[in-house]
């Protein structure tokens, strides 16, 4: 999915078919599922963002025993396995979700320096401590979510308009461009560099909000694969 696309809601990945046998006890699905869990791709993701060998062994075996041991709480026994929706490839989901938790441990382990308002000019700046210092996966969601909207308030409000009715509602340059009475290389020129200012815009934002969320634009919108209207409203 990319922002120049319009927005639809996509059929499940075919892995959720495994995903439901392997709860379901497929000892196939969960050779297939365990295959995943202990790639050497997930692992070198978690490395990628920090993670020590130790911390990303602990994070894997605990994300094994989540997926098919669960946690049982007095709502009963919850298997993170069963929140996989099919958004996105399994290992993606794995990936996301294995990224989540360094980020939550990170920020418990990081040393909390109080600064005075005037030594960095911001009086509240988001992710140093308080409610997100434990982010989970909505916290992370409703990062996103304000990141994108913040980022559209720093943009040229006409050109966001026109470049939501081609992406969220599919009308196409031509037609705008004859409604506008511009040429059809000016619509897409407009285009274009709003999805680029967007995206830098969009970058900003989640560096000021999380410093050390350090994520990549790729990785950005693999977290956004599930939640398609993040981009709509």
């Amino acid at each position: 999915m990319t922002l120049d696309e319009p927005v639809t809601r996509k059929t499940p990945h075919p892995d959720i078919e495994v995903a439901e046998a392997a709860l379901d006890g497929d000892e196939d699905a969960v050779a297939t599922v365990m295959g995943m869990l202990r790639s050497p791709a997930l692992a070198a993701a978690i490395l990628a963002r920090g993670a020590t060998p130790a911390e990303a062994h602990d994070l894997l075996n605990d994300l094994i025993g989540d997926c098919f041991g669960g946690v049982r709480t007095k709502g009963g026994l919850h298997r993170l396995l069963r929140r996989y929706n099919g958004g996105c490839p399994l290992p993606a989901f794995f990936r996301r979700i294995a990224i989540n938790r360094l980020i939550s441990l990170k920020r418990a382990s990081r040393p909390m320096v109080a600064l005075d308002d005037d030594e960095d000019g911001c009086h509240e700046l988001p992710g140093r401590e308080g409610p997100l210092a434990g982010l989970g996966d909505d916290a992370l969601i409703a990062l996103l979510r304000d990141a994108i909207t913040r980022a559209r308030a720093r943009v040229d409000p006409e050109k966001l308009v026109l470049v939501r009715l081609m992406v969220a509602y599919g009308v196409s340059q031509r037609r705008l461009g004859s409604l506008l009475g511009w040429h059809e290389t000016k619509v897409s020129r407009v285009k274009t560099e709003l999805l680029a200012e967007l995206r830098m815009r969009i970058m900003e934002e989640l560096r000021l909000a999380d410093p050390w969320l350090e994520l990549e634009w790729e990785d950005f919108m693999e977290l956004c694969s599930e939640s398609v209207d993040l981009f709509a409203s």
